[in-house]
């Protein structure tokens, strides 16, 4: 998996698997991989929304800090 992928791109290709497993045209087989990836993506989603959560309430912190 790229670490390297963006939130927005990761979605896109996650929002084509859900298109592609909902019309049912894929075989056993490419659905199988295709359910991997989505789970790899949803992962990375995952990791980058902790991220940004993480950032913002270091953020925050640090403008209470400053206020006190």
């Amino acid at each position: 998996m790229s670490k390297n992928i963006t939130y927005k791109k990761a979605m896109n290709e996650l929002n084509k698997i859900i298109e592609e497993i909902q019309s049912s045209d894929l075989d056993i087989d490419n659905l199988s991989k295709q359910i991997a990836r989505a789970q790899e993506l949803i992962s990375l989603c995952r990791a980058k929304l902790r991220t940004v959560e993480s950032e913002v309430k270091n953020l925050e912190n640090n403008e209470a800090g400053k206020d006190a």
